[in-house]
């Protein structure tokens, strides 16, 4: 399969099992200055198992509500931005209850890598632009969803790559191009652009392998590209068969991010990971 054929079922595709049209209604509503609460409560109550999901983790100690039972009370506590964040969250790990397609691609550690660079483009975020540290949360989250397409549309192809990622010890996307001619930042972003998601996200689905080739919504994907690196140096790789031990001391230095902030930034992506997983009642023990 190429990249035209997968494109072509992407496009096609009403309701892809990576997130429900609830949560691609929420992402876009977030993003529209017109859009009111009540708009946002009613469009999440249109599916009562998130609804549920939403409460419960949203009166976990990790978001800090208190006897919060409807999801208006939520967006009141919360705001919309955070809720958006929250939702995202859900729908990842409602993902780790559906079967793959592929053989070798291991959900848990996907999510776990995903919750990691969510959480670390958050932390980056808020020392870079605060007020889009919740936006960044959910670019963070979705950095990889194209691998989740690849997954239901293009097994074998995902399969071929993975065993060369693993066998060759080189970075997926690298193996991908090598075996199929594409990669799933490209796919994910074929999929940002049929939801209408806004370009920080999409951009940061693009080009978080490749920061530099983004130059509309530079340091949003820098800080995804930051969190990405940082996530392996807490111990939260990706599915591929490389485990990225260095420092990529340059895209700090681009983000004008001491060095010796890290060590503290790291211990705190761990804490806020495993503080999320249990959230989300998620264990993270392999």
């Amino acid at each position: 399969m190429d990249l035209e054929q997968l494109a072509l079922k992407v496009a096609r595709s009403e309701n892809l099992p990576v997130l429900s049209n609830v949560v691609t209604q929420v992402l876009k509503l977030a993003d529209d200055p017109n859009a009111s609460p009540r708009m946002l409560e009613k469009i999440i109550e249109r599916d009562p198992a998130l609804t549920a999901k939403i409460l419960r983790v949203g009166n976990s100690s990790f978001y800090g509500m208190s006897q919060v039972n409807s999801i208006g009370r939520a967006i009141s506590v919360l705001g919309m931005n955070t809720i958006r964040s929250l939702v995202i969250g859900v729908a990842y790990q409602q993902i780790l209850g559906t079967k793959t397609s592929s053989q070798k691609f291991d959900k848990m550690v996907f999510w776990k890598h995903s919750l990691a660079v969510a959480v670390g483009s958050r932390i980056l975020m808020k020392i870079k632009q605060p007020l889009k540290s919740e936006e960044l949360y959910v670019a963070g989250m979705m950095h990889d969803v194209g691998l989740l397409v690849m997954d239901k549309f293009a097994t074998q192809e995902l399969d071929n790559a993975l065993k060369v990622s693993h066998a060759d010890r080189i970075p997926l996307h690298i193996a991908e191009q090598a075996t199929h001619g594409f990669d799933h930042a490209e796919i994910g972003y074929l999929l940002a652009e049929k939801w209408k998601l806004n370009s920080l996200i999409a951009n940061a689905i693009r080009y978080h392998e490749n920061p530099n080739e983004d130059s509309t919504t530079t340091l949003s994907t820098q800080v995804v590209a930051a969190a990405n690196n940082l996530a392996y140096q807490c111990g939260f790789p990706n599915v591929g068969g490389v485990q990225v031990l260095d420092l990529d001391e340059h895209l700090f230095e681009t983000l004008q991010i001491p060095i010796e902030q890290l060590d503290p930034i790291k211990s705190v992506v761990v804490a806020e990971v495993q503080k999320a997983a249990e959230a989300f009642g998620i264990k993270m023990a392999a």
